[in-house]
């Protein structure tokens, strides 16, 4: 048998202990751990028993987790795929090799190596081995060292949008029209799809569906790593917890549920954090009404994407307003952390406005 039908052979074993403790997780209706591990594992073993105990156990696992994110809903594991903790994977990036635990036993697989690599260097905590259109792909988890945050800096305001992906405080805009005119196209080609209705259609929905998530995925990496890339030590962004509701109207709420504003939030935050920058999060109460320049607070200082002061008239983009005002709010945030002084942020914004916003990210890497 080849390395690569080691490799098969224990997925499919693999997919087969898992599906044995999901149907053991829709008969009894638990998905608790522990209660699984007794009731299924002797079973396992004696089905499957030249499956590693290790995978065994990290099959029940993934069963559990899986029924814990559908509320016991039915489901075929089909996609084939291996789970592996450090009890049963060794990654060893300088020589371009893995080991790994197969019902062949312990066997040592080379990968090819990626210039990436050796930007994430750490404790690589597990795997999951992926089988797919032929192909084998591991993805690695890799837990980063903590990373000295600096104490001083300049504060960057992002005003997130559904016209503007991103809008700064220092007057840099972007824009959602080339992803607005992707998705639409998408989205109308899906529709056509779905009234068809055949198998065929369905499968062409699905690869467009991948096709649109890999092209907004990017949209959102290229766009979080210009924002990092700026001479900025800290980036201030709206805690944002937006639902869809009745009264915006179906078409409005279809742009809410395509918004991927939290997916950016969290590639700002982990390429912030990998160069040694810190990124706030703060209340996003009245930053659309309030002017920055004065202070001055009212629902209708904002017109669409216009912005102009009842107070002092101040004009200026309502995007960009808001960006200002974040900043303000993100700075306060900051020094209040960071400065002994308790009176230090401008009088446009008060630290109870402002919440906490550290975070500690775990990030991943593909090798195949």
């Amino acid at each position: 048998m080849s390395f690569e039908q080691s490799l098969l052979q224990t997925a499919i074993a693999f997919n087969k202990a898992c599906q044995i403790v999901l149907n053991y997780c829709f008969e009894h209706k638990v998905y608790n751990k522990n209660v699984l591990n007794k009731a299924t594992y002797p079973q396992v073993r004696r089905e499957i028993p030249n499956l590693p105990s290790a995978l065994v156990q990290t099959a029940r696992d993934e069963a559990s987790e899986m029924l814990l994110r559908t509320d016991f809903a039915k489901i075929i594991k089909k996609r084939l795929s291996v789970r592996y903790d450090n009890r049963c994977f060794k990654f060893y990036p300088d020589s371009n090799n893995v080991s790994l635990t197969t019902v062949m036993g312990r066997l040592t697989f080379s990968f090819k190596h990626y210039n990436y690599m050796d930007t994430w260097k750490g404790e690589y905590t597990n795997a999951q081995l992926v089988i797919r259109r032929n192909k084998i792909f591991l993805n690695v988890q890799v837990k980063l060292p903590d990373v000295a945050i600096k104490t001083v800096g300049e504060v960057l305001g992002i005003d997130r949008g559904i016209l503007n992906i991103a809008a700064c405080s220092d007057n840099t805009f972007f824009s959602s029209n080339r992803l607005r005119d992707v998705k639409g196209r998408y989205q109308f080609l899906k529709r056509k799809l779905q009234h068809v209705g055949t198998r065929s259609a369905h499968r062409k929905l699905q690869v467009l569906s991948g096709r649109e998530r890999r092209f907004v995925l990017n949209t959102n990496h290229c766009i979080s790593k210009a924002i990092v890339n700026k001479p900025f030590d800290v980036f201030a962004l709206e805690k944002l917890g937006i639902s869809k509701k009745k009264k915006n109207g179906k078409q409005f709420n279809g742009k809410l549920g395509s918004w991927s504003y939290t997916e950016l939030q969290r590639f700002i935050q982990y390429k912030a954090e990998a160069k040694s920058k810190r990124v706030v999060l703060v209340n996003p109460k009245y930053t659309s009404q309030r002017c920055s320049k004065c202070g001055f607070v009212h629902k209708q200082n904002r017109s669409g994407l216009g912005f102009r002061c009842g107070n002092c008239g101040f004009s200026l983009n309502a995007d960009l307003n808001a960006s200002r005002n974040i900043g303000v709010l993100g700075k306060s945030e900051y020094l209040r952390l960071f400065v002994n002084e308790p009176n230090v942020a401008s009088g446009e914004a008060s630290p109870t406005d402002v919440v906490d916003g550290s975070y500690k990210p775990m990030n991943s890497f593909i090798g195949s």
